[in-house]
């Protein structure tokens, strides 16, 4: 079951998510703030996921766990 379906499609229903021109995907039309990170770790993936794994900082490649310690 994928937590956060309820989400995507609330921002799918606000326009902040819009289809893209590939029809299995969506491409987001404005920034969004998430309030966590595994939440937009799981509306980028399209699953569950944990965001302070998952995420990398561009500089040095880190995850956000790596660098908060």
């Amino acid at each position: 079951m994928k937590r956060d379906r309820e989400e995507r499609d609330r921002l799918v229903r606000r326009g902040v998510l819009v289809p893209d021109s590939d029809p299995d995907l969506y491409r987001f039309s404005c920034d969004h703030l998430f309030g966590s990170s595994s939440v937009a770790g799981g509306i980028v993936k399209d699953g569950n996921c944990s965001g302070p794994q998952s995420w990398r900082r561009p500089s040095d490649g880190k995850t956000i766990k790596e660098a908060i310690g």
